[in-house]
């Protein structure tokens, strides 16, 4: 299979393709696997000619061989990527259009090569998802990875006559404020937030970056966790929708996360009155049932009492269990469970915390704390969670599943898999926001793949 880009990062692959042959051959290359005494019909040019230029395109690993036929008499030659690139690092320019800029050229493959349009997928956002309408106000807060989703959105609401208010905060800011602003200063930045809060119907939060820069200073933690019961007051208030997106969109030019952000924008291509429909029929299942036990291939065998269900439906409605927030992608069940009711062991290949992926978790649960864990990577982290997430640290708070049909379990941020059709996640954090009683102020989860659910 032919991946989506090739970085020419040495100087002898720069030398063998600084020819318009070569770059000739590359593109046929490109299209199909083809002989060399097919490109030397296309170009009219000797066999020898070709196959000097094939023999110098393969040493330097610019192409490939695929395949031979008729007891290896003819050699089939395919190109290693659909694009290349030039390594900006060895600061030269070579003949033809081998520069790009990174986001320009993600945003050709997804839209060019896997026909998805990124202008109708983030008005597919504001429309059916947050269902915002002419001369509503969105107040949007981003970094600097998440700009290809926000400009998009710029874009589609000023079509749309939505006014949105940006506040950008990328890594550079938020290390300032949790390390060089004042208490005074602190304080007064979430102040100001909530005074714009109030003046706008859907908030957006798709400030990815925080979770990577930890927050140490003891006061400035009091004044955080003073801002966000206000800010829960304000939204209730005043009936705010607020949509959240856990995940980066980075700019990386390596074939995963090219191929993590094709399905992260395959996942927002999605009907929402299709998905709540499917997220509602999943739920009411699971209304009325006593408790719900999970096992897994891992050997997770635990059993929980449901206290209340709601359901991120990917989008807002008016249907009696909806989230007073959603996920940006979204679909998503969640469990509150009652208290003391989850007892087991929970054991699966991954979990996503502060940013980064736990290797093969185990963890005993008793009356929904978490008694004891290990893990194969990461596992410091999850101490650390603990220790920093006040008196609630050790009390599961959801249990979800997911429920979102065009979410790739592969190939894809971790922090969205939970979203995927059939895929279990146990939550610690708070869920005060959804009608819990769990105040963790450290987010993080352990997800499990493929599980087996029955119900009590």
């Amino acid at each position: 299979m032919i991946e989506n880009v090739f970085v020419i990062n040495k100087l002898s692959q720069m030398k063998a393709i600084n020819s318009e042959l070569k770059l000739q051959i590359i593109n046929e290359l490109i299209l199909n696997p083809v002989t060399g005494q097919q490109l030397s019909k296309i170009f009219g040019l000797s066999k020898q000619k070709i196959h000097y230029n094939l023999k110098n395109l393969l040493e330097t690993g610019l192409i490939r061989i695929v395949h031979f036929r008729e007891n290896h008499k003819e050699i089939y030659y395919r190109a290693k990527a659909k694009n290349y690139i030039l390594d900006s690092s060895l600061g030269a320019q070579i003949n033809g259009d081998l520069k790009m800029n990174n986001r320009g050229l993600i945003n050709r493959i997804i839209e060019a090569d896997n026909n998805i349009n990124l202008s109708d997928i983030a008005a597919n956002v504001l429309e059916n998802s947050l269902k915002m309408k002419a001369k509503e106000k969105l107040l949007l807060v981003s970094g600097e990875y998440n700009m290809p989703l926000v400009n998009k959105i710029l874009v589609e609401a000023s079509k749309r006559q939505i006014e949105v208010t940006l506040l950008y905060r990328d890594k550079e800011m938020i290390e300032a404020k949790h390390n060089e602003f004042s208490l005074a200063t602190y304080n007064w930045d979430f102040e100001k937030f909530n005074r714009l809060l109030i003046e706008h119907n859907v908030y957006m939060y798709l400030n990815g970056e925080s979770r990577f820069i930890p927050l140490d200073n003891p006061e400035k933690k009091k004044i955080q966790q003073k801002a966000f019961a206000k800010s829960r007051e304000i939204v209730k208030r005043h009936n705010i929708r607020i949509a959240m997106m856990e995940g980066l969109i980075k700019d990386n030019l390596s074939e995963k996360n090219i191929l993590s952000e094709i399905n992260f924008w395959k996942s927002l291509d999605i009907d929402y009155n299709k998905l709540a429909e499917e997220t509602e029929e999943i739920s009411k299942k699971y209304l009325g049932s006593s408790g719900i036990k999970i096992q897994n291939d891992q050997g997770s065998d635990f059993v929980f009492e449901i206290q209340k269900i709601m359901c991120d439906y990917g989008s807002f409605t008016n249907r009696p269990r909806q989230c007073p927030l959603i996920f940006i992608p979204g679909g998503e069940i969640l469990f509150i469970p009652k208290t003391k009711s989850i007892n087991g062991v929970i054991n699966a290949k991954s979990g996503y915390i502060y940013g980064k992926t736990i290797i093969n978790p185990s963890l005993t649960i008793v009356n929904n704390e978490l008694v004891e864990y290990r893990a194969d990577e990461n596992e410091e982290l999850i101490t650390k969670a603990i220790a920093e997430a006040g008196p609630d640290g050790q009390k599961i708070s959801l249990v979800c599943l997911g429920t979102n049909y065009n979410m790739n379990k592969t190939n894809i941020d971790p922090s969205y898999i939970s979203k995927s059709t059939g895929v279990i996640t146990v939550k610690w954090g708070e869920n005060v926001s959804i009608g819990g009683s769990i105040k963790g102020f450290v987010e993080w989860q352990i997800q499990l793949e493929n599980p087996k659910i029955s119900i009590k």
